[in-house]
């Protein structure tokens, strides 16, 4: 798998990225200029010619062909003082894959991006493997109201904004995909098709640029959401399914030019170190560029977003059934960029339909296909209707008889939201006056929207609208400080972009620490066991100065490698001498299997070392120093038995340095360290690995290590420890040490570190460039200011003296539009024209297995009450005949509605059997 991905670099193109945009007759100037300063005469490189819409402009980069380049002739373009970055040009491929199904018209997958890493990834990225999601409740035996689902556009209520007369004329919309035919009958307003490939065709070969166009501004047959749209066609994709960074570059640098208002991209992939691709999305949004792009279909394990979609500037859109369910594969998580700080924010940020969507075929007529590149140009569509220019201001509004002044709210948001491109948090918490209450409380966030008016509008055409955020929370009494665990996540770091490698290095095939160590992510598993026991894990994504110890009763870390502030050291030394508890669960660190196990990145053309090891041991021994603990630079695996369970050590360190009062268990593991460095196999008896320790100080908390933390990780864990994670719970926050570890027939004295050197820090990494707590300097790096905390301005309340509206927690529509408030003209001249059907042609959708949909028609959806009535009077009715088999005295009822035929012969035979033993007939 890593070789296949590191064979489509091209070993020989280079893309220049530039600090700004020059004319074609300077850039090559400039690359002239910084060659020339190399010293290397001989250098064969030459410009590669781009024949696009975009070569008539400047541009900010240049692809240039250089054969047998030297490290050095790189580092001397990279000095220029015009030139930002020197990186290998990138090879991109993409399937288009068919579920083989005896049906007709069986539905296609979604597409498949792989942007090429250094990363070994075993995932396929935007596409399914099998067809297992898309007959929804195709093993059910219920078929109720089976009605004929209306399109998605409608289904979605875009035909109340056609009747208002909105229809997307005057959006711009950039569809980034394989093309479309010029003569296609489904699309009356394509502004422009531009071809970026190699290819001298503009012309979709394979229909997935067509459907996606489709979705978005079909006026025919299969509707599209803004069929008046303007729409751009970037053809990015060859027949082949291949594509190029450089033809995305210049794309991208084109819709810019032309003002592009939305964009669709229906790709995605795991790297997110394509920094000229990375930095162009991050300009796009900046120019005002919705970016709509699918989320991937990597579920549903939580941390497996793809690239650009996992970026807070774009729209990453998931994937939905006509029931409304989240598709089993939609990629999921908070967004890793940030998991560093606490939580990311939700991902992916909406979720619509993507199963089984109808959209334009290739030439004509409609087809299925499904899969979150479906669902993307749902969003683009829907944006297409809505786009506008924003302001809000919110205020929070609490419901006084739903205890709604029992919770405190912050809001912050940023004065202007062009669609995607602001943010509006919010933030809650428990009032202090409900520390001991337990309850719901509700309110609701009033969001004041303005539109401003247009520059051509009449005087006084600003639009203002508001938008109710409801609020529900379930309010537990404030647990007992034994109860409380704080999750250290500040301290933890992931690759991208430094080189943090697995804590088991068994995993060569997969050797980078990329889910982010969060209770959310790869600790998932471990966090909902806390849950069952009782216990409360709160995540803490600030400095340990940033938390009030005093709360809880023990800090969790886990797998840590970023370094420590030293007011941070100083902190925790004073909260575990006022009775806070401490557990680390660590991981090896040696600096020559580091080395050993670096490798030469294709992409970056350069070798990766290690920025530290599994975890930083350096920096935890200066943590835990002032007790006389520390973690040794050894590292071991191996099977063994503790308390009568079956443990395996993979790829931890060991107990270097213990007090001699503490208690220290210990196992005979292989030297894995050993292993890896001379292949040799050797066994190590009496390798400390478990370590308690109750502090000194009056009233003081309690220390636990251990040496490994791949048990309570998900990624590859082989034997779970939680068992041992709640008997260090136990220890720590209770003080009751577990018989089974301290009569332990595997405990023995205290290390004193006198056998070994302590582990140091490995000689010339550069955590520093990816480190919080660092920053260079002349020398070793040294430790950056403190910052400060985060503090949260909470708002002023205007309470409500009234009842929660009993809807306000309902599913919402795309429009939130009461009908029976607002008279809609009957403008017909606006709405898309659609093609009556032809003669046997049928308007039922071909979805494998006859998926009942979630929405209805308008005249099935109104007898929805009543249905689900006779269903409740139906099971009524079932309880009523046990309860009265018990009688023997008939009683009176009311009639009841006729029931269904089957159980009114299962009360029959039931009524006969009570008449032969009782001689009675029981009332219904």
């Amino acid at each position: 798998q890593l070789a296949s991905l590191l064979t489509n670099v091209m070993l020989t193109e280079y893309i220049i990225a530039f600090t700004g945009y020059f004319s074609a007759k300077a850039r090559s100037l400039y690359i002239s200029s910084a060659l020339r300063n190399s010293g290397d005469g001989a250098l064969e490189w030459h410009i590669v010619p781009r024949q696009n819409p975009a070569s008539d402009f400047p541009s900010d980069f240049e692809l240039v062909h250089i054969h047998q380049a030297s490290p050095s002739s790189l580092l001397t373009l990279e000095d220029h003082p015009y030139i930002k970055r020197v990186t290998p040009q990138r090879k991109v491929f993409r399937m288009l894959k068919y579920i083989p199904s005896p049906e007709p018209a069986a539905p296609c997958n979604a597409t498949r991006q792989s942007w090429q890493s250094s990363r070994p990834f075993r995932r396929t990225s935007l596409s399914l493997g099998s067809g297992f999601w898309h007959a929804t409740g195709r093993h059910s035996s219920r078929r109720l109201l089976r009605a004929i689902p209306r399109h998605v556009a409608q289904i979605l209520q875009a035909d109340v904004l056609w009747q208002m007369g909105h229809t997307g004329s005057g959006v711009k919309v950039a569809v980034f995909d394989t093309g479309l035919s010029e003569k296609h009958p489904h699309f009356k307003n394509v502004k422009e098709r531009t071809n970026w490939t190699n290819e001298k065709t503009l012309d979709d070969g394979l229909g997935h640029g067509t459907f996606v166009a489709g979705v978005i501004a079909s006026m025919r047959e299969c509707q599209g959401f803004a069929p008046d749209s303007e729409l751009h066609i970037f053809r990015v994709f060859t027949n082949n399914q291949v594509s190029y960074t450089s033809w995305f570059l210049d794309a991208f640098n084109y819709a810019i030019l032309k003002k592009i208002d939305v964009l669709n991209l229906s790709i995605g992939g795991p790297d997110f170190m394509d920094h000229p691709f990375v930095d162009k999305v991050w300009e796009l949004t900046a120019n005002r560029v919705i970016m709509v792009s699918a989320i991937g279909n990597d579920g549903p394990l939580y941390g497996t977003l793809n690239n650009p979609a996992d970026q807070m500037d774009v729209i990453g859109v998931g994937g939905i059934d006509f029931e409304d369910n989240i598709a089993r594969f939609s990629s999921r998580g908070m967004t890793t960029w940030e998991l560093p700080g606490g939580y990311g924010r939700v991902k992916p940020d909406i979720v619509t339909y993507g199963s089984g969507v109808r959209g334009s075929g290739l030439k004509e007529g409609c087809r299925s296909l499904s899969g979150t590149s479906v669902a993307s140009p749902v969003v683009a569509g829907a944006v297409t209707l809505l786009v506008s220019s924003l302001s809000s201001q919110p205020i929070w509004q609490p419901y006084l008889p739903q205890n709604g002044d029992h919770i405190d709210v912050a809001v912050s948001y940023s004065p202007v939201l062009w669609p995607w491109a602001g943010y509006l948090a919010v933030s809650i918490s428990v009032a202090k006056k409900a520390a001991s209450w337990e309850g719901v409380a509700q309110g609701h966030v009033m969001v004041t929207v303005v539109s401003p008016a247009e520059n051509d509008s009449e005087a006084g055409g600003e639009l203002t609208s508001t938008v109710k955020l409801p609020i529900k929370v379930k309010i537990v009494p404030t647990p007992p400080r034994s109860k409380r665990v704080l999750w250290d996540q500040y301290h933890n770091l992931r690759y991208p972009p430094g080189y943090f490698p697995r804590d088991n290095l068994r995993m060569k095939n997969d050797p980078l620490d990329w889910n982010g160590d969060h209770i959310h992510t790869n600790f998932r598993d471990m966090y909902q066991h806390l849950r069952s026991m009782g216990y409360f894990v709160e995540v803490l994504g600030a400095p340990i100065t940033c938390f009030d110890a005093s709360q809880y009763g023990t800090l969790l870390m886990v797998d840590s490698e970023e370094e420590y502030f030293p007011e941070e050291i100083t902190k925790l030394r004073r909260d575990i001498d006022n009775g806070l508890s401490l557990i680390i669960f660590s991981d090896w660190y040696n600096t020559s299997v580091m080395r050993k196990v670096k490798f030469y990145d294709e992409n970056t053309r350069q070798w990766w070392m290690p920025d530290t090891g599994g975890a930083n041991v350096p920096a935890l021994n200066d943590l835990i120093s002032v007790w006389g603990m520390a973690f040794s630079d050894g590292l071991y695996e191996g099977d063994f038995t503790l308390a009568d369970h079956d443990m395996y050590y993979a790829s931890g360190c060991s107990i270097a340095r213990f007090p001699e009062d503490g208690i220290v268990i210990a196992k005979n593991l292989k030297d894995q360290g050993l292993e890896v460095l001379k292949q040799e196999t050797a066994v190590v008896e009496g390798v400390p690995i478990l370590g308690l320790y109750q502090t000194p100080s009056d009233g003081g908390g309690r220390i636990a290590l251990y040496g490994d933390s791949n048990c309570i990780d998900d990624s590859h864990r082989q034997k779970d420890c939680f068992w041992m994670l709640d008997a260090l719970l136990q220890y720590t926050s209770y003080s009751m040490t577990p018989p089974s570890l301290s009569h332990s027939h595997s405990r023995v004295a205290p290390p004193t570190g006198t056998e070994r050197p302590l582990p140091q820090r490995l000689e010339g990494n550069h955590l520093y460039r990816y480190s919080k707590v660092l920053e260079p300097h002349l020398g070793d790096p040294k430790p950056r200011p403190l910052p400060a905390c985060p503090h949260l301005s909470w708002a002023k309340p205007q309470p409500l003296n009234e009842t929660a509206p009993s809807n306000l927690w309902k599913h919402q529509k795309l429009l939130s539009v009461d009908l029976d408030k607002v008279a809609l003209p009957n403008v017909r001249a606006y709405r898309p024209q659609v093609r009556p059907l032809s003669p046997g042609e049928s308007g039922a959708w071909d979805i494998p297995g006859g998926i009942m949909p979630g929405r209805y028609n308008q005249d099935v959806g109104q007898t929805i009450p009543v249905f689900a009535f006779l269903g409740a009077m139906v099971v009524l009715s079932f309880f009523v005949v046990q309860l009265t088999k018990s009688k023997s005295k008939p009683k009176r009822r009311k009639p009841r509605i006729k029931r269904p035929t089957y159980l009114q012969q299962q009360q029959q035979q039931q009524q006969q059997q009570q008449q032969t033993t009782t001689g009675k007939t029981p009332g219904v």
